[in-house]
């Protein structure tokens, strides 16, 4: 696991695809909970639903995972540019704050979940 800091704050995760993690990785308090698991055969989850919980957050937060291709991220800090890492088919990224760009170093299909509604690209997005 890659953690990017920018002025001592946690900003991002990076799990590569051959991490040997199995926990959470997140704190309870983030907004979006990322675990990397791994579970033996016949190992079961009790079947369950999750409750309807009204909850806020007042930051926007992205998962990507590259499905195939090579992407190169690049992490900003108050609108500089501060370090780059290259996500491979299997890895993982979770932004938390701060601000990325991506740049596609082959032809790439990922998966992205982000927290919604959304409204609008000019309301939720500020261009660095």
């Amino acid at each position: 696991m890659i953690e990017i800091k920018a002025a001592g704050k946690t900003i991002a995760f990076i799990i590569k695809a051959k991490a040997k993690i199995n926990r959470f990785i997140t704190k309870p308090n983030n907004p979006l909970q990322l675990g990397y698991l791994s579970f033996s055969k016949n190992n079961q989850v009790k079947p369950h639903q999750h409750r309807a919980l009204t909850k806020t957050t007042h930051q926007n937060q992205e998962f990507i995972y590259v499905v195939s291709g090579q992407i190169q991220v690049e992490f900003f800090n108050k609108g500089e540019s501060f370090v780059k890492h290259i996500l491979n088919p299997g890895d993982c990224l979770l932004q938390l704050s701060g601000g990325h760009g991506f740049t596609f170093l082959k032809p790439t299909k990922i998966i992205t979940i982000k927290q919604g509604p959304y409204s609008n690209r000019k309301r939720e997005k500020i261009e660095i």
